[in-house]
């Protein structure tokens, strides 16, 4: 399990300074961030460090990351269809840009 944490979170963290990718490659990115979310609890307070660094980049990039997601599928159709929680806001890149543009 501790291995597989880890493949995720490198993995999201490559995927999160990298915005010049597909729209595939960003849902894989939001599925990889989804299944760290189902872990947070037992994470360490390093790979959390970690984990918030690489938010901080995926959010710098959201806008990016949203327009490239969104050529090869609908956001808030995957959402309601796979039930994704608002917890898991990296799903709702939308808003997250809008947030990130006015800040």
């Amino acid at each position: 399990m501790k291995k597989d944490r880890e493949r995720l979170l490198t993995s999201f963290c490559r995927g999160a300074a990298h915005p010049h990718v597909s729209g595939f490659e960003v849902l894989e990115l939001l599925d990889t961030r989804s299944a760290l979310a189902h872990q947070e609890g037992e994470l360490s307070g390093e790979v959390k460090r970690k984990l918030e660094k690489a938010d901080s980049l995926f959010l710098a990039h959201a806008q990016q990351f949203y327009a490239t997601v969104t050529t090869v599928a609908d956001l808030k159709e995957m959402r309601k269809k796979v039930a994704i929680p608002p917890p898991h806001w990296w799903w709702y890149m939308e808003k997250v840009g809008r947030i990130q543009a006015a800040v």
